[in-house]
């Protein structure tokens, strides 16, 4: 079997020793190449230039869309003796790209600060309904927001003697509006323009509440290709550990937003786009920080999900993300108001008044899903259902990467009178004006790619037990021989 001019004596030893060294190199190789391969991966993810990892977080391979729908008020004009009916238009599609702008490597911490650049352009293939078209009657967010800030102000009798004395200004409750300028475009609110000029003339006023910076106004006014709407961002570089690769340390220099109390205001999760590999299945649920609301929101675990034949784990969005401590004790922080007046709000949404600029608006998921059945009674028109209106992400655990993200939230304004004349007979509830819907998905290309990257631990593997297969033939063919052939 080894050397015909070998004594049988020898030809056992050698045959018993390359058996057992084939055996042993199976076994070997099989415990070691998991570590070989993940040492790979962490080197491949290492978060710097030149690495993928970095160059598709920098600039994202996969296409992402904002769909936008608006709710259209169709019986404003009974609003003292009617039920709110609303209609919803769109979706109005804009095919979005990230930029990461402004970056500083901070090696002393691990950590990198940067600050982001959203670009939108509209795709009328992908809508439905006309931009530029369509009209939608809502409630004036400007009166609205002037009435709420200075509700218990002792300027309340000067502001309403200015609205009476000039209705020029503003002359009913609603604005009627073409959909692009109350999304994108802005629209000359006169009511906003000559409060700029009253608030100059008098600064004492402008103690009193918060103008928008801008000379107009839309819900996504002077956000496509800003530099600076999102703040900036520091995160985790994953140098001292994966773990922290993509974990987002501070927003806006601070690791505490203040705008809410505790752990609510907590800068904390990821911005969504990159996280940590080698999550575990034991994990219960992921954490994403939104600057849209000044804080972070939960997913909770919610079993697997496939695409493209990668498989995956789902998180959601359940009762817990806008509970206002009634059902769940850890959200009680949620509440705005003094602790001993909370909580002011219904479980279903949340006041993000604070972080508006004062505007009395809450945010919620689309169509009241998962609030409580008051604010959905308030209002008709109205059909929340989990397939449509869930807030949902899915990763590949092994590398972190999104699968798919469905991120999606309602708009709405906390509606009374406040004690404006304007304002008189105003319903009080809580009025959706806008939700939209934030999507980004793996494509096959790099699913493909995704797939052959997790197939390399298994190759190792069964590499392994192909060798350890050959290892036991030839241990059975060193018994055949030692016993009938090597007497």
């Amino acid at each position: 079997m080894m050397c015909g001019k070998c004594s049988n004596k020898a030809k056992r030893w050698w045959s018993l020793g390359i058996s057992v060294g084939i055996c042993v190199i199976a076994i070997a190789f099989g415990i070691a190449w998991p570590f070989i391969i993940r040492g790979e991966i962490e080197k491949q993810f290492a978060f710097a230039p030149g690495k993928e990892v970095y160059e598709n977080w920098l600039n994202p391979p996969i296409d992402s869309f904002l769909e936008l729908y608006l709710w259209n008020w169709t019986n404003a004009e009974d609003y003292r003796s009617e039920k709110p009916h609303l209609e919803q238009l769109g979706p109005y599609t804009f095919r979005e790209k990230m930029e990461r702008i402004g970056l500083v490597w901070n090696d002393d911490e691990d950590t990198l600060t940067f600050s982001q650049r959203r670009t939108w352009h509209f795709e009328p293939e992908l809508s439905k309904g006309d931009l530029e078209n369509d009209k939608v009657v809502t409630i004036n967010p400007i009166l609205l927001t002037l009435g709420f800030t200075m509700k218990d102000s002792p300027f309340l009798p000067f502001i309403n003697a200015l609205l009476n004395e000039n209705p020029q200004f503003v002359d009913n409750p609603f604005y009627n509006l073409r959909a692009k300028d109350v999304l994108f475009d802005g629209y000359e609110d006169l009511l906003l323009k000559n409060l700029l000029q009253v608030v100059e003339q008098n600064p004492v006023l402008g103690e009193e509440f918060d103008l928008p910076p801008f000379d107009k106004f839309g819900w996504f006014y002077g956000r496509n290709e800003s530099e600076t709407y999102d703040g900036n961002f520091t995160i985790g570089r994953g140098t001292d550990g994966f773990q922290n690769l993509g974990i987002l340390k501070l927003w806006n220099a601070a690791n505490h937003t203040g705008f809410y109390r505790d752990e609510c205001g907590a800068v904390i999760g990821t911005t969504g786009e990159l996280w940590p590999p080698f999550q575990e299945r034991q994990f219960t649920n992921v954490t994403v920080f939104s600057p849209d609301i000044c804080s972070a929101v939960t997913l909770q675990y919610d079993g697997t999900f496939r695409l493209h034949g990668v498989e995956g784990l789902k998180w959601k969005g359940n009762d817990r993300v806008f509970d206002n401590g009634h059902h769940y004790s850890e959200t009680a922080c949620q509440c705005t108001a003094p602790k001993e007046e909370c909580p002011f709000l219904e479980y279903g949404a949340l006041d993000v008044s604070s972080c508006k600029m004062g505007a009395p608006a809450t945010v919620s998921f689309p169509h009241f899903y998962l609030a409580n059945n008051s604010s959905l009674d308030a209002v008709e028109g109205l059909n929340p259902n989990k397939e449509e209106h869930e807030f949902m992400m899915a990763l590949e655990p092994y590398t972190g990467i999104p699968l798919q993200v469905k991120a999606q939230l309602q708009v709405n304004l906390l509606m009374e009178d406040y004690k404006l004349t304007l304002l008189e007979g105003i319903p009080k509830i809580m009025l959706p004006v806008l939700w939209f819907r934030q999507t980004a998905q793996l494509n096959e290309d790099l699913a493909s790619d995704l797939k052959t990257l997790l197939v390399l631990p298994y190759i190792g593997i069964y590499v392994a037990i192909g060798v350890g297969i050959l290892g036991v033939f030839c241990l059975a063919l060193f018994l055949h021989y030692s016993l009938k052939v090597w007497k």
